[in-house]
């Protein structure tokens, strides 16, 4: 057995010893002992390795498995050492914040846009008072670094900063030319740069300097604007006959770059419209993604007899071109269609009908020719209908995207008519999901010459226009994401607005945007509220206190058919969950300083790889704190580790909000229609800046804070999906 000596002993000579040792001045040879990742090896990282002693985990500094004096004798022979003997590979891209923790450390930005990097010197090696050169490199992976460690700033000259007291707010620096970075990738929506910042000055990336992007992934992306056609030429075939397809749907339209013929072989895209829409009613958004390289076709879709038959002509029309690319337009996309790289969009019963289409071959009912289950890469829902219900309209586990007006007066969201839900087939999803519902847009937005059946507040129509830009945007983002693996483009999908937003999507119109990973390695769940029924304990075992008012943990349903508020129905506003479906949430209500704390088990306590702290958020419509309210709300996180350290991140500090439901009317009385969760990230890095202290390592609660200094005053949350993310 190995011996533990008393630790009340052990702290009190370990602080004498600890109190001798000479801090080492210079950069030394290795990172060892550097427990709570702040790079340099001191008092902190002693504390978290006796906090964890006689045990595993953080503080095993010499990797056997076990705490004990070993990883004291390895700590200390690093003692005082700053963590620099190779590049630092450590954010630098920032958006500014008005308050802590000052700078939101993000990848992707709008060209034209003002760029800004920060340097934390609580959290950095650097001297205060020293000067180093930041260069802007073309992007390289990890072995060309390796291969050339030469510096050549694209703007034509690097740019020297100086670091000064103050920390991260006085060393937040812009970037010289930054709004005039080349966004041109290409068919990439955005083009890569490095960031590096020279410390030694040797225009070399070398030991000890900074790198945003050392890695295989680009620490900046200056992105086009989505909504803008690509920098390819469109042909278009007006129609083609599908072979094969269901007499009277077999008609098609398709659009390709014009230059395919020199082009490796494009993903494939295939459009199904909706109930009384026309397949010619898409050419915005076929010729927009054609811009950008892909081969779309926008097919007759059976859609009268019902959701079946919808998916049956998506499924026929998708083997078609296929097999007749030698032929249709000619031959001129022979050999050009990726067959492997495949993307369904669908509209209304199209939606749940490319939903459904997915459903059969995953269930196995369907066997397609030509293509098979793992060649769908992308499923795009816009405003679906729900007419199957759980057991059919399934996304599963491919990687899917819900478009949804507020405004939408036909997959309206009633609360009387589930099947004018679509919240509930993303909900469905367990792969990679997001969300972007559309204050102002109508379900015939989305396309040319629907019927306008625009239900919401005078003056916030944004008609088919602003429609239609979202809808390119998003679209193309998830395109690039899921088809070609353009990382650039995933910020779209959560980024507040206010930090975040394609040029071409107005600023006056609201974006509400939720994002979920897939269940992975890369993702600790605290609480999703599925597999524990109590309010008094999370999904992942960890016991849950709160302070707030009229907690209720159900199915995200309302049950009263009528979003008038009512204290029998606290999930009041909630359209995610049919009664066959199992999807739950939480709801409460605070009118003071309250808070709701989430115990996190040792199991998933050490976070220190992982990036975020998610939450699933929305208002409760037409709650009385709610309509008091009148505005957005905010919030505060705060993580406590093992040893009491508490830091606290407001939800308002990073420019995030939980917006103010649409205020549009009917259904019962009062003002405000459906819940909307919104997807709140923070950074977990933003908990360690200015030096906080806090051992990532050792994560021991979550605590959600509001009312008083923490948040709104008053209001009424629906939370769903609280965990520890990946990048």
């Amino acid at each position: 057995m190995r011996y533990r000596p008393f630790r009340p002993v052990l702290v009190v000579a370990l602080a004498a010893i600890a109190g001798s040792v000479m801090v080492q001045s210079s950069a030394q040879a290795v990172c060892t002992g550097d427990i709570n990742g702040d790079f340099i090896i001191d008092a902190a990282d002693l504390s978290a390795l006796l906090s964890n002693w006689g045990g595993s985990g953080a503080g095993d500094v010499n990797g056997d498995g076990f705490i004990d004096g070993s990883d004291l004798t390895a700590l200390f022979a690093h003692w005082g050492e700053l963590c620099t003997q190779q590049p630092t590979e450590i954010g630098l891209a920032c958006v500014r914040l008005t308050a802590a923790p000052y700078a939101s450390f993000v990848h992707t930005f709008i060209a034209g846009t003002a760029v800004t990097i920060a340097v934390d010197p609580a959290l950095t090696p650097i001297q205060v008072g020293s000067t180093a050169n930041f260069f802007v490199v073309a992007a390289r992976s990890a072995a060309e670094w390796t291969a050339n460690d030469l510096l050549t700033d694209v703007r034509g000259a690097f740019q020297p900063i100086t670091f000064v007291e103050g920390g991260i707010a006085a060393n937040r620096f812009d970037v010289t030319g930054g709004s005039s970075l080349s966004g041109d990738g290409g068919l990439s929506v955005a083009r890569g740069y490095d960031l590096v910042v020279d410390m030694d000055r040797n225009g070399r990336l070398s030991i000890g300097d900074l790198i945003d992007g050392g890695d295989d992934h680009a620490g900046l992306w200056i992105a086009r604007d989505p909504t803008a056609a690509g920098p390819l030429a469109v042909t278009t075939l007006s129609s083609y006959t599908a072979t094969g397809a269901t007499a009277g749907f077999t008609l098609a339209r398709l659009w390709y770059p014009t230059n395919v013929a020199s082009m490796t072989p494009r993903p494939l895209v295939v459009i199904s419209h909706g109930n009384g829409h026309q397949y010619t009613w898409y050419d915005y958004l076929g010729s927009h993604l054609a811009s950008w390289g892909y081969i779309v076709i926008s097919h007759q879709n059976n859609t009268v007899p019902g959701i079946e038959t919808s998916s049956t002509t998506t499924l026929q029309h998708t083997s078609a071109i296929i097999a007749q690319q030698a032929t249709v337009a000619g031959g001129a996309i022979n050999g050009k269609i990726d067959s492997t790289h495949i993307a369904w969009i669908g509209h209304s019963r199209g939606g749940e009908g490319i939903v459904r289409g997915y459903d059969r071959i995953f269930d196995a009912s369907y066997a397609p020719t030509g293509f098979g289950l793992s060649d769908l890469k992308f499923l795009c829902s816009i405003s679906p209908t729900d007419f199957l219900g759980v057991g059919s309209a399934n996304p599963h586990a491919a990687n899917f995207m819900l478009l949804w007006g507020a405004a939408d007066g036909d997959v309206s969201g009633t609360p009387t008519n589930s099947v004018a839900w679509s919240f509930d087939l993303a909900e469905r999803s367990i792969g990679f999901r997001n969300t972007v519902y559309v204050h102002g847009a109508d379900h015939n937005d989305f396309n040319c010459c629907g019927t306008n059946d625009f239900v919401g507040p005078a003056g916030t129509a944004i008609l088919n226009a602003g429609a239609q830009a979202v809808a390119k945007a998003f679209i193309l983002a998830g395109m690039k994401y899921h088809l070609e693996g353009e990382t650039a483009m995933k910020e779209f999908m959560w980024r507040p607005s206010s930090t975040l937003r394609p040029t071409g999507v107005a600023a006056t119109t609201t974006l509400v945007k939720e994002v979920v990973p897939r269940a992975s390695v890369d993702v600790k769940t605290i609480d999703n509220f599925q597999t524990q029924t109590s309010t008094n304990i999370s999904s992942c075992g960890g016991t849950v206190t709160s302070t707030v008012a009229n907690i209720s943990e159900a199915l995200e349903r309302d049950t009263d058919a009528t979003y008038t508020w009512s204290t029998a129905n606290p999930h009041n506003g909630s359209i995610r969950a049919t009664a066959s479906d199992t999807g739950r949430m939480i709801a409460w209500d605070w009118n003071s300083a309250q808070n709701m704390d989430w115990e996190v088990p040792v199991a998933i306590s050490d976070v220190h790889n992982m990036d975020f702290i998610d939450v699933r958020v929305g208002q409760g419509t037409r709650h009385p704190n709610t309509v008091t309210l009148a505005g957005d709300a905010t919030f505060s996180v705060v993580l406590r580790d093992a040893s009491g350290v508490e830091v606290r991140v407001s939800s308002l500090a990073q420019g995030e909000a939980v917006n103010r439901p649409y205020q549009r009317t009917g259904d019962g009385t009062g003002t405000g229609w459906q819940n909307e969760l919104r997807t709140i990230r923070l950074r977990l890095r933003d908990f360690q800046s200015g030096g906080t202290g806090i051992n990532l390592g050792q994560i021991a609660a979550v605590r959600i804070e509001v009312g008083g200094t923490s948040g709104s005053a008053t209001g009424r949350f629906i939370l769903d999906d609280l965990q520890f993310t990946k990048e």
